[in-house]
């Protein structure tokens, strides 16, 4: 066994697996972290092990089917995940965007549900076995100018809205139930890691296929839709209200024209305030803009962190700079770069 796996978190393994208790190991988005999981994920290929037979659920098959050792490859749109069973012990292995440290979208779920419980919530008994199929049916997020022709213009007097805690609060108004839970978790965001994680990721989990399976796709289907929805008339009222909608990105608008205040406005879950005032505003693409607050630049790239652009300046999202790195999977060489081999 190469030392880069035998490093990594395991556990034992057995005819029984639980795919849940396996820990998982992370490689981050970059090319170092591409390089890594191809070398251990090459090594694991080539040693010739069985095929890891799963159920409908994406769960690992045990017993008589469990033909040990063995492995698979699994991909979404965010994520290669591979499982490795073999000389007693197991690995899930995922090459993806990192979350915060010690955190992940199932911790935050988990701990979502033990709260949920305490307030006499049991959430397995609203899981369901269809996540697959309501999954095709959750609305996209609200992501992109308002209309084509916004693209590529530059904006003055341009204003933000964002919306508090938008996702957790559209599950909370379409399953009042959870509107008490969220609204505790909601005020100790600020001063309690784990709730600001609650907030962020429990409504993405619930529709991870390799997560969860997405038994509680549904959760997260309302909970979406509440916020596009909101958004949306939100949107309309600044319309209506003679301000120019520009661009939409998930819980936010911006807009042109006078700070507008109106119903909705506040501090609470759900709640909406602007918090961008004044700016010179460009949009580039659905996942890039620029803009200036106060004198101070702020290039917004999707798929490139903050820390690589401290020293952009203004219209540096239109060079190379800005180039995405496109990562990408195949069966045969591993994780490519733009097209080419990363080793």
């Amino acid at each position: 066994m190469i030392k880069e796996l035998k490093k990594l978190k395991s556990a034992p393994s057995s005819l029984n697996i639980n795919q849940l208790l396996i820990p998982v190991s992370v490689f981050d988005i970059t090319q170092k972290g591409a390089k890594d999981f191809n070398k251990i994920y090459l090594w694991v290929k080539s040693q010739n092990l069985n095929k890891i037979v799963r159920t409908k659920s994406g769960a690992i098959k045990t017993g008589a089917k469990c033909r040990l050792p063995a492995w698979d490859v699994r991909t979404n749109r965010y994520c290669v995940e591979m499982t490795v069973i073999m000389e007693g012990r197991a690995w899930r292995i995922q090459f993806r965007t990192k979350p915060p440290e010690g955190m992940s979208g199932r911790k935050a779920f988990s701990e979502f549900k033990k709260l949920l419980l305490k307030d006499g919530i049991d959430l397995e008994k609203y899981a369901i076995e269809n996540g697959e199929e309501v999954k095709k049916d959750i609305e996209k997020p609200l992501i992109g100018a308002a209309r084509k022709w916004m693209y590529d213009v530059l904006y003055e007097g341009v204003n933000h809205i964002d919306f508090h805690s938008s996702y957790p609060a559209g599950l909370a108004n379409t399953h009042p139930e959870f509107r008490k839970t969220l609204e505790e978790i909601y005020k100790k965001r600020n001063e309690e890691n784990m709730c600001k994680n609650i907030l962020n990721f429990s409504i993405g989990f619930m529709q991870s296929l390799g997560g969860c399976s997405a038994r509680w796709a549904h959760l997260s289907r309302d909970a979406i839709k509440d916020n596009n929805n909101r958004v949306r008339e939100l949107a309309k009222r600044l319309d209506k209200s003679g301000r120019l909608v520009i661009s939409f990105n998930t819980d936010g608008i911006w807009y042109r024209g006078p700070v507008y205040h109106g119903k909705g406005e506040g501090e609470k879950m759900g709640d909406w305030h602007n918090d961008r005032i004044n700016c010179q505003f460009r949009m580039k693409s659905d996942g890039a803009y620029e803009f200036i607050e106060n004198g101070i630049y702020y290039p917004v790239i999707r798929g490139i962190a903050n820390d690589v652009k401290n020293d952009w300046q203004w219209g540096d999202i239109y060079t190379e700079k800005a180039k995405l790195q496109l990562f990408t999977f195949d069966e045969k060489e591993g994780i490519s770069l733009n097209g080419e081999k990363v080793v």
